[in-house]
């Protein structure tokens, strides 16, 4: 009798080491590797952020920076799989076996030369000196070259020169370049800095900021260029400079992972990624640059199925994930006692799904705002989508409110907003464009500012 309730005993034991190591092996932090660059710069220092953050949150993924000098250095430390993260740009090497996690930033080209200068379009850049500005000149050089062969413009009629941000002015003041490009975010300082000496050094401040009027025409022929917009009043708001907001091209810059990166793991450094920018962007204001890539099938870059499953609200549970294996498991040890089947039985009716909320509803109010070409439909889907708005934020008073799931909503939403401004542009541009209004006088485009959402990636 004593030997029976010693082996008894020793299998509990047993099974509760084998749980108690399980917990453990389940629960340990997986440590991952991201590709940003170079040290000191704008992005490497909100990376190491958000690293940091990862820890104080005690998430269950960490993150190890790897140090690249440049976008196709990333793009070339990701492919050799090097890394499972990194920061690439669409027109530099983009690999083939990258998957977007998020818009790190859209980078618009914007030519801005004196009004005197006789630059109205890109077309008048033959035979001229321009100045060029961004790290990674070679890059930006080849950028330009593509914009201007769209252009009808021969690139070797053209001078490219380097000129750092901070002597933009100083350039046009002694006539060593007559216009000038910077490739980066309107945001940024090194572009506000630039385009203000060139204001500062010219007569009575006239400058031109030179639109191209075919960026979504250009930007369907060459696949890494995008049609950005630039707002009015971008720099500067006395005069509001510029007057109106105008298209142009550019690039984006994605943050990628990995192919064959664990989608689980995806989806959690996803979540605490979109979760911890509001706190991110308190010191590292790039943190309002980062945007939910496209989610649509057939879209221009990939999303990685773990960054789809949070941004879809489709995450699935450990149970979820392992029920097949916990269930032949379970049953296994069923075979020892009426005890282990109790307890099989208790984890079998434990399985829960995850109320995903007002999501699905605001995914198909994303395809529905795709689908018409009604406003009077899309101010119905736009008040809706207030409703929802309301609804979640008078829900969040309330005990047990997933922060998490809200995070993840306002994201929706703000791609909903941002489509129905496309939308509604869209339709706008039809009507301009209809029979029998060629004499109408040509606007400028109009600003569209999507309520706190993101344009499309």
């Amino acid at each position: 009798m004593s030997r029976t309730r010693l082996t008894i005993f020793s299998v509990v034991c047993a099974l509760i080491g084998c749980l108690a190591l399980g917990t453990f092996w389940y629960n340990r932090p997986t440590t991952v590797t991201i590709a940003v660059g170079p040290a000191g710069s704008e992005a490497a220092k909100l990376v190491d952020a958000f690293r940091l953050g990862l820890q104080r949150e005690r998430s269950s993924v960490r993150l190890r920076l790897v140090s690249a000098d440049t976008p196709s250095d990333s793009a070339a430390k990701l492919e050799r799989e090097d890394v499972d993260f990194a920061i690439v740009r669409t027109d530099i090497s983009f690999p083939a076996s990258a998957q977007a996690v998020a818009v790190w930033q859209r980078n618009p080209v914007i030519l801005v030369a004196p009004a005197s200068s006789g630059i109205q379009r890109w077309t008048d850049l033959g035979n001229r000196t321009i100045g060029v500005m961004g790290r990674g000149i070679g890059f930006n050089n080849r950028l330009i070259q593509t914009i201007l062969r769209e252009h009808g413009v021969q690139p070797n009629s053209v001078r490219i020169v380097e000129v750092p941000p901070w002597e933009a002015g100083d350039a046009i003041r002694n006539r060593q370049i007559e216009a000038m490009v910077t490739i980066g975010p309107t945001t940024a300082k090194p572009v506000q800095d630039a385009i203000a000496g060139i204001v500062r050094e010219t007569p009575e401040g006239a400058v031109k900021l030179v639109p191209v009027r075919e960026a979504d025409a250009v930007a369907e022929r060459v696949p890494f260029l995008e049609s950005i917009e630039v707002v009015a009043g971008s720099f500067g708001s006395n005069p509001p400079r510029p007057a109106d907001t105008y298209p142009t091209l550019g690039v984006v810059h994605y943050l990628v992972a990995r192919r064959g990166l664990d989608d689980a793991v995806v989806s959690e450094f996803t979540q605490q990624l979109f979760t911890q920018r509001p706190a991110l962007a308190i010191q590292h204001p790039a943190a309002n640059r980062l945007e939910v890539p496209e989610t649509e099938k057939g879209s221009s870059v990939q999303v990685h199925p773990g960054a789809l499953a949070y941004l879809t609200g489709e995450q699935k549970t450990f149970i979820e994930k392992y029920s097949d294996i916990l269930y032949l498991t379970i049953f296994g040890l069923s075979l020892g006692g009426s005890a282990l089947a109790a307890v099989a039985g208790y984890l079998g009716l434990g399985k829960r799904e995850k109320d995903p909320g007002r999501l699905p509803e605001v995914l198909v109010l994303l395809r529905d705002v795709r689908a018409t070409d009604d406003n009077e439909v899309l101010d119905t889907i736009a008040g809706r989508a207030d409703d929802i708005f309301v609804e979640a934020v008078e829900a969040s008073k309330q005990p047990g409110f997933d922060s998490g799931q809200f995070a993840t909503l306002t994201l929706a939403l703000d791609r909903l907003n941002a489509a129905i401004a496309d939308r509604r542009r869209s339709l706008a541009m039809a009507e301009d464009d209809a029979p029998g209004e060629e004499n109408r006088p040509s606007a400028l485009p109009v600003a569209v500012a999507a309520a706190g959402g993101f344009p499309r990636g």
